[in-house]
């Protein structure tokens, strides 16, 4: 299937909001807490998570603005979808600052990093 890609503001978070009619067809078989999303354009691939939200479009994918930012992913882009089944559970997360700017804002900012970080794994719903 093929769906637009919409960035948009005002979402905390590195999940992914599915169009209804899309999480309509997943619903014909059993769903894990938290599924993994491969999105593919003519020459990029990109892996994603989605929790279960709605997208507010009948026809596209939203995904929070700074999340594609990170990960390369523009607005407007036409993806074909596919979900990604049988992943191992993630039993460590390491996350590394790029630059010497980047090491000297999550110095003075660690707690706040840690308390987003550890918001998002406490929302979901497993």
């Amino acid at each position: 299937m093929e769906f637009e890609v919409r960035v948009v503001g005002g979402i905390e978070s590195c999940f992914v909001s599915l169009p209804l009619n899309l999480i309509q067809t997943l619903q014909s078989g059993y769903l894990p807490p938290i599924l993994s999303i491969e999105l593919r354009s003519d020459a990029r691939l990109w892996h994603v998570a989605w929790c279960g939200s709605a997208s507010s479009s009948p026809s596209a994918i939203e995904i929070a603005r700074q999340y594609a930012d990170c990960i390369g992913l523009s607005d407007r882009t036409v993806v074909k979808v596919r979900v990604v089944s049988n992943l191992p559970k993630a039993t460590l997360v390491t996350i590394e600052p790029l630059t010497e700017d980047d090491w000297e804002i999550l110095e003075l900012n660690s707690e706040l990093a840690e308390n987003v970080i550890l918001k998002q794994q406490q929302q979901q719903p497993w």
